[in-house]
């Protein structure tokens, strides 16, 4: 991918954060299928590297800290968009409450930083939309059932963005024709060995989350922005 499909990936995010929601969510998506497409793009760069006996790309450790209220479950969303791009592998040291360890090739872990980034913010917008109109349910309720209400949503929302952001690769993948899969499970397996000499665990879902609100979030999280509906805005950020 060159230089100027880079540079439209970061016009179409910061156009995002200034404009109407409607834009927003085609922005963003339009920007998320164009960094999938690096992403494989960047497997096969690397895999002819390794043929031709040339140094891979970096296999690289990076944390994250999530902070505030909902900072495990963004670090579930975190860990989802990791696991469904495929190459990342998402871990987490026991203890360490929000911390999110992602490890993988460079670029694949600059993804899903940058796609963690967007969706938590989305999250967040999204969830607010959501108690404002559903807070009247939870009126009898105690503060902390309301607080599992709204963080059962940031679940149900991160359960369902992964799942899109899963379709969507699986879609260019099969449109990218026959070896790009190959190509993608020797990556991740490389990712693989390197987890396998760290002493940090993957992390594992929680459980508890309120059912409806779990749900409400999952079909919102399914309609992020991760597809491809967006094709026809891509110039507004030229």
């Amino acid at each position: 991918m060159t230089d100027a499909k880079l540079d439209l990936i970061a016009k179409l995010l910061a156009k995002a954060e200034s404009t109407t929601p409607e834009e927003a969510e085609a922005l963003t998506e339009h920007a998320e299928r164009l960094m999938v497409k690096y992403g494989i793009e960047q497997a096969r760069i690397d895999e002819r590297r390794g043929r031709l006996g040339q140094e891979r790309e970096e296999i690289v450790q990076e944390r994250i800290l999530f902070t505030g209220t909902y900072s495990r479950d963004m670090r579930e969303l975190g860990a989802g968009v990791a696991l469904a791009l495929g190459t990342v592998c998402p871990l987490h040291a026991e203890g360490t409450g929000s911390l999110l360890y992602l490890v993988g090739h460079t670029s694949d872990v600059q993804q899903a930083r940058t796609l963690t980034a967007s969706l938590e913010v989305q999250a967040m917008v999204a969830m607010r939309a959501w108690w404002a109109h559903h807070r009247d349910g939870y009126r009898l309720c105690s503060e902390s059932d309301r607080r599992r209400a709204r963080s059962g949503f940031i679940r149900g929302f991160a359960a369902g963005a992964a799942g899109r952001i899963r379709d969507s690769r699986q879609a260019i993948v099969d449109e990218a024709g026959s070896g790009t899969a190959l190509v993608l499970a020797s990556r991740r397996d490389r990712v693989e060995a390197a987890v396998d000499r760290m002493t940090t665990r993957r992390g594992r879902a929680r459980h508890g989350a309120d059912a409806g609100a779990f749900m409400h979030g999952h079909r919102s999280g399914s309609q992020a922005q991760t597809g491809t509906r967006a094709e026809a805005v891509s110039g507004a950020a030229r």
